[in-house]
């Protein structure tokens, strides 16, 4: 049964999990009772895609051992993978109480730390991981990940190089230094390093969504704004609110300076509309860049499936409003300036929707095809003459307003 269960492990490390699950049940039936088995057989469901199996899976684990630190760290594991955070807290810990001497836990605390957003308790548990193994490279790599959200992005970059000098084929740390050389915008090494992590491993995605911004980045625009996302995604969540509540309202303010002042306003309007830009962009820079993308030769083989689905419905919202607003310039027609908001604002609803995953992606689908009938009627009601299309198209904009609000409540 050892034998067994030796094989399955590396099959798991092979990436052939269909084959490690058969081994790990043909095990299961020799000893019903082993927690090691049901604690692998918990990967391989998992690596499948069997996410209420592995949980379930991983608790047998735990029940038929709960003295072995092992049980409790897959079962923090396969957690933190279902982004069961919460829970995968006091499961890692427990682990540790059991086990205080082994490195891995430390690391997989500060992974779950990192997912949670807690900077400095990432940066605490991965430190006490390279304490008790000064050569952990998963550890190294998660203190430089925390390191370069604190800021201290030399010390990052000190910390992953040392991961380097120490494992030079660690995928991991490559990839984690092609992030820290886009935190520093500098793209063109940043891909040096992605390149290799993807040589080394082609399925590690952390690289390959590396590469992805690495490439965008070489526009100026994009660039410009993967800075501002880098910079929000080292803020806390507190922050983030507070910074886009403010910010509302501030330009707010300045729009009605800058109607009560027209003399303001011919120097307020204009950075008004920047801004407005910029607020779209926030919203659909990643669909838009990736649109542009497929017209790369290197870069459209490293878009995934879902990301190309997605350029394709941005381009079916996007392109409509740009022969619009094209229509408006030359004809006047107020009418075309309305169709144009109406199809940008659907190519934020379709940004949003494909930025999530599971049952929230399909609820902000629900939305974004309520929010598309709504502006059809009302531009049909319109056409023919009927006061319900203001009334469709209000209900329209209260919406997307609504289906704003939830995205940045909503998190993902």
């Amino acid at each position: 049964m050892t034998a067994r269960i030796d094989r399955a492990l590396l099959l798991i490390q092979q990436s052939r999990p269909a084959e490690a699950e058969r081994e790990l049940r043909l095990a299961l039936v020799e000893d019903p009772a082993s927690a090691r088995a049901h604690a692998y057989l918990a990967l391989s469901q998992l690596e499948q895609g069997e996410k209420d199996d592995a949980l379930k899976t991983a608790q047998s684990a735990v029940g038929l051992s709960p003295d072995k630190a092992f049980c409790h760290h897959i079962h923090a594991y396969v957690l933190h993978r279902l982004d069961r955070e919460k829970e995968a807290v006091p499961a890692v810990e427990e682990a540790i109480r059991i086990d205080p001497e082994n490195e891995d836990h430390f690391a997989l605390l500060a992974s779950i730390r990192l997912a949670q957003r807690d900077w400095p308790e990432a940066l605490t548990a991965a430190e006490r991981g390279l304490a008790l193994n000064p050569e952990h490279v998963q550890s190294a790599n998660l203190r430089s990940m925390a390191l370069v959200r604190l800021g201290r992005k030399e010390e990052a970059m000190a910390t992953v190089d040392y991961a380097l000098e120490r494992a030079p084929e660690n995928a991991l740390s490559h990839a984690n230094q092609g992030w820290n050389c886009l935190h520093r915008n500098d793209p063109r090494r940043a891909q040096e390093h992605f390149r290799e992590a993807l040589r080394l491993n082609p399925e590690l995605e952390y690289a390959r969504q590396g590469m992805l911004e690495a490439l965008k980045a070489r526009n100026p625009v994009y660039r410009g704004m993967l800075a501002y996302f880098l910079w929000m995604g080292r803020q806390s969540g507190r922050f983030q609110g507070i910074f886009i509540v403010g910010t509302y309202f501030g330009m707010k303010a300045v729009r009605s300076l800058a109607d009560s002042r027209p003399g303001l306003g011919m120097v307020l309007w204009p950075l008004l509309v920047l801004f407005y830009l910029f607020i779209y962009l926030s919203w659909t820079a990643g669909p838009m860049f990736n649109l542009l993308l497929r017209f790369d030769r290197f870069g459209r083989l490293v878009l995934s499936r879902e990301e190309r689905v997605a350029s394709n419905w941005f381009a079916v919202c996007v392109l409509p409003a740009l022969a619009a607003l094209v229509a408006w310039a030359f004809t006047g027609f107020v009418f075309y300036a309305l169709v144009a908001a109406l199809f940008a604002v659907l190519s934020i609803c379709v940004s949003v929707t494909f930025a999530r995953t599971g049952r929230q992606r399909l609820v902000f689908a629900a939305g974004t095809a309520a929010l598309t009938v709504l502006a059809g009627v009302g531009i049909w009601f319109l056409l023919v003459g009927s006061e319900a299309g203001f009334t469709c198209l209000s209900a329209f904009f209260i919406g997307f307003i609504g289906l704003q609000i939830g995205a940045n409540l909503w998190r993902r």
